[in-house]
């Protein structure tokens, strides 16, 4: 059986992965924010907020489970800083065996059980099929705030990958939502027995079992 050992995204070239582990992430934000000032001067005066700010996505993206987070910054002040973020979770082993269903089967039973949450009332949910990876559960909120969320079942295994795409400008929807489903048709899972290469934008290699 072939063991999954990583997970990769393409995200544009304005966005800044964050470095999730406590020991570091501090002075790799840091850096980050450094990088995003040279790009866009107006957030300079902003760079102690945005440090802040990045640390806090940082910290509760890491207490949630997450293996790779990736956010977009513009604006000023006034306008609001946090333009957009994406998250990658896998979900817990359940000790079942691993299900001999599938993607468009396993993927009707998440759907399915999406539309049974509280949490997601409202939300257009739909079993979709991504270029690398196959079929893959897509659940749209758009409210206050803009919500993707990507249900991705591990081949031969009771996980899934999780994506979240959110943004909190609900006014730009309509461009929002197709630049997130342009990253998600990039998500591609690694195996031990293949080497995966993506070309184009920056790509975000993850290490979901470490």
């Amino acid at each position: 059986m072939r063991e999954l050992v990583g997970a990769r995204i393409v995200t544009p070239g304005d966005w800044t992965d964050l470095d999730l582990d406590p020991s570091s992430r501090h002075r790799s934000i840091r850096r980050a924010v450094r990088r995003a000032v040279v790009r866009d001067p107006r957030l300079a005066g902003n760079a102690p907020r945005l440090i802040a700010l990045l640390d806090d996505i940082a910290r509760r993206a890491y207490d949630s489970g997450a293996f790779y987070c990736s956010s977009l910054v513009l604006g000023t002040l006034e306008t609001g800083l946090l333009a957009a973020n994406v998250l990658l979770q896998i979900t817990p082993d359940d000790g079942c065996a691993a299900s001999v269903a599938g993607g468009p089967e396993i993927c009707a039973g998440l759907a399915a059980a999406v539309l049974c949450d509280p949490n997601w009332i409202g939300a257009d949910v739909e079993v979709v099929r991504l270029p690398m990876v196959g079929e893959a559960v897509r659940v749209e909120l758009v409210a206050g705030g803009i919500c993707v969320q990507y249900l991705v079942p591990v081949p031969d295994s009771s996980r899934q990958v999780v994506l979240t795409f959110t943004s909190p400008f609900a006014p730009y929807a309509e461009v929002l939502l197709e630049l997130f489903d342009s990253m998600a048709s990039s998500f591609a899972l690694e195996y031990s027995d293949s080497e995966l290469v993506l070309a184009g934008g920056a790509a975000g290699s993850t290490r979901p079992n470490e």
